[in-house]
Parts: C-alpha cells; structure tokens; sequence
C-alpha cells in the first residue's frame, strides 16, 4: 500500500486532493492536520499556500456565528457547517469547504435607437451552497456510524437550519436550507476516511395571505 495513503497517517489537505484535484485552502485543515503530526508523525506538506498566523484571533463573526469548532474527533476546525433538525438537535458536517452563490432574475428591454437595454430586477434566486467534506473515523476503521447519521439526516423530509460564520452574513434571519443530493465519492487505499458531496438550497418560509 502507498504510504500516503496509509490510514493512520494521513493529511487531509492530500485526501482532498487525491479525490477532488485541487487543494484546500491551509486555513480549513491545518488545524487537524498539527494533531495528526503530533499522534502520528506526518510532517507532509501539500498546501500552496502560506499565512502568518495572528497573535490575536476573532472567535465570532459580526453576526456572533463561530468561525471554529470541534470535528468528530475533537479537531479544531475553520467556518464548520451546522445544520439544526427540527427538534433542535445539531448535526455538524465533517471538515468540510463550501462555495455559495446565488443570481438574480433580470428582465431586459431593448430600447429602439437607444444605446443598452432597460433592466428591471424582477427577483433574486435562492442561495446554492455546494459542500465537500471528508469523514474520518475516530476508532481507525470504516466511519459507518457517521455515514449512516448523514444519509438518516438526507432522508428527512423537512428544511434544516443553518449555522455558519459565512451564510449568517448572507441569508435572511431565520432562513433554511434543504438537502437536493448527497453523493460518497471513492478514496483508495484508506478504509478510516469518506468522503462527501452535498449540495444545500436556501428556503425562505412564505406566508400565504387569502383575503
């Protein structure tokens, strides 16, 4: 077995490379990737890029959202994603980056013997935020037990809340998101470690006024 791959030596910046082609941002795994060196030797380097690191650090974002928090295997963690089920109950997905976006719905006129066109802003869409995460065991065997808490999680029929340093600045006071897929990737060569895809949809709870 390649020993970049051996699965009680691994570096999660590398991981995500391996499955996805491109490297993380430092800031997201290099956290977890200090405990791992310090338990088990790995003194790999896969990032191309390099940060001071501040004396001080905020802990909160304007919106009083955390910027850290515990993985499941007690790593510290950089913008972790929450999503909060009905009963209240929070569900964290594991070491994970994120993009979102989001566009508008614009008519445009063409004006005749006018330079341009009218733009009317008719609505703006909901936010997409696509996920990618990668579950490592704790015990150093297959994650099962967390593979089958996240497709239980996919299963469920209602929107979920949020909670997130970036989307608190984004979304609208108590808006939602819903699950629209959930895909594990393969990893080679490592049988502690799963990767995830899954891509989230913002929901905004309307009220329907008949008079």
């Amino acid at each position: 077995m390649n020993d970049k791959y051996n699965f009680n030596e691994f570096d999660l910046g590398e991981i995500f490379k391996s499955v996805w082609g491109y490297s993380a941002p430092p800031l997201l795994f290099g956290l977890q990737n200090a405990v791992e060196k310090k338990l088990f030797g790995n003194t790999s380097d896969t990032s191309d890029y390099s940060f001071a690191i501040p004396s001080e650090r905020r802990e909160y974002n304007i919106k009083g959202s955390p910027f850290y928090g515990l993985n499941n295997n007690g790593n510290e963690v950089f913008l972790p994603i929450w999503l909060i089920k009905a009963d209240g109950t929070k569900f964290m997905l594991q070491n994970t980056v994120s993009s979102i976006v989001s566009k508008k719905t614009i008519v445009e006129t063409v004006l005749v013997n006018q330079h341009g066109s009218v733009k009317e802003e008719i609505s703006m869409d909901d936010w997409d935020l696509a996920v990618k995460g990668i579950i490592v065991s704790p015990d150093m065997d297959y994650p099962d037990q967390q593979v089958a808490d996240l497709k239980a999680l996919y299963k469920l029929s209602e929107s979920h809340g949020i909670e997130n340093a970036r989307t608190s600045l984004l979304f609208e006071d108590n808006e939602k998101v819903v699950m629209k897929n959930l895909k594990f990737p393969e990893i080679k060569g490592m049988k502690n470690v799963q990767a995830f895809e899954c891509d989230l949809v913002s929901d905004i709870e309307f009220k329907l006024i008949i008079e």
